[in-house]
């Protein structure tokens, strides 16, 4: 990957109100963190920003305003020493706006209420309109300053696999092994994980966000091990399912079944393919070996910022897959009592093709019996 000055939070400001005229927009007060730290590198909990076609105002209360002000880089930083409702209403009718959009998909009711009343009782001629994940929708594609950041990422998670492979044995609870997970990660360098370890061993692996318990790992297990590490702000999400001895014929089944599925999948998706097509390149392997009932998600999802963003990669998506759009392909099969099989790896498109970010071993999940 080329070398990078960092973001070009420039760049990504144009692009944004290259989307106003569309949105029927000429302004968008950004709430959700996410895209408060796309636009302006921003990490704090308290902060939304105003995009107008001339002008870029950031504001946040008396905690946040020093940093602010001497790590934003662009456009200018206010002081929300009233709230950020009041500061949005404020900014928005000097700003001259006349439509001004605010994420409806993350703002909730009652404050998109409350903004509302703000702005009627300063008798502004400022119109809000609610919008639909514009900033998350320019955030699908990523650039190589991204893409370097979520490489780290999964090589960090691949790590923590290998590690937690090392460590596991009869008797040890799910939650023990989570913890290895966890703990492994932020001792090499990973921020706050995305979301909790799952440690999902026996028939609580045929539950797909099975969360980590008293169990205790017994001989035979499958353990699905769903993780990922952060650095940066940027995600990585990895699933392996291991066994710890010898599977029986059953899960041996369909582990390899998941397994192909996967293979087809990422050898056969590419840009310009529907994220729904690129669903069926694994579906059709799951439905053909009659495990079509046991397939219930989706094949993926973006990884970025959020550790679930667009593209959606279902049965049910409009998406369409393009090069540096960095997502997960992860088809299971869940056989209710008895136990599951996952395989996820994170993976960008490149020049039409998948290449995989997450590495680890899956050719032999037979974990061998420790005492």
């Amino acid at each position: 990957m080329s070398s990078s000055k960092g973001p070009d939070y420039t760049s990504r400001l144009k692009r944004l109100r290259a989307r106003f005229d569309d949105a029927g927009i000429d302004g968008l007060i950004v709430s959700s963190r996410e895209n408060v730290r796309y636009l302006l590198g921003f990490a704090g909990s308290a902060g939304w920003v105003l995009i107008t076609r001339n002008d870029c105002i950031f504001f946040t209360d008396s905690r946040y305003i020093g940093h602010a002000r001497a790590t934003i880089p662009v456009g200018r930083v206010y002081l929300a020493s009233d709230g950020l409702v009041e500061a949005a209403a404020e900014l928005s009718t000097k700003s001259s706006c006349a439509m001004c959009g605010f994420e409806g998909d993350n703002l909730t009711h009652s404050v998109a209420v409350r903004l509302r009343d703000k702005l009627d009782g300063m008798k502004s001629t400022c119109k809000l309109q609610s919008t639909e994940r514009i900033v998350d929708r320019l955030r699908m594609t990523k650039d190589e300053d991204e893409l370097r950041l979520i490489q780290k990422a999964a090589t960090l998670a691949d790590g923590a696999l290998e590690h937690v492979r090392a460590v596991i044995r009869p008797g040890m609870t799910e939650l023990q092994a989570a913890w290895e997970v966890e703990k492994w990660l932020r001792e090499n360098g990973s921020g706050p994980i995305p979301f909790d370890i799952i440690a999902a061993s026996g028939a609580n692996s045929a539950l797909p966000h099975s969360e980590a318990g008293p169990r205790e790992l017994q001989v035979g297990d499958p353990i699905v091990f769903d993780l990922g590490a952060r650095i940066g702000g940027y995600c990585s999400d990895l699933s392996r399912t291991l066994f710890l001895g010898e599977p029986d014929a059953q899960m041996r089944r369909v582990y390899d079944v998941v397994l192909k599925a996967q293979r087809t999948a990422m050898r056969d998706v590419g840009s310009g393919m529907s994220a729904a097509a690129a669903d069926g390149l694994a579906r059709t392997v799951i439905t053909a070996e009659g495990y079509a009932d046991y397939f219930g998600h989706g094949l993926g999802h973006g990884v970025g910022l959020a550790i679930h963003e667009y593209p959606a990669v279902s049965a049910r998506s409009t998406d369409t897959l393009e090069d540096m759009m960095v997502f997960t392909v992860e088809p299971g099969i869940y056989v209710p009592g008895v136990g599951g099989v996952r395989i996820e790896d994170t993976v960008v498109l490149r020049d039409g093709s998948a290449w995989q970010l997450t590495r680890a071993d899956k050719d032999d999940p037979v974990v061998p019996l420790r005492w």
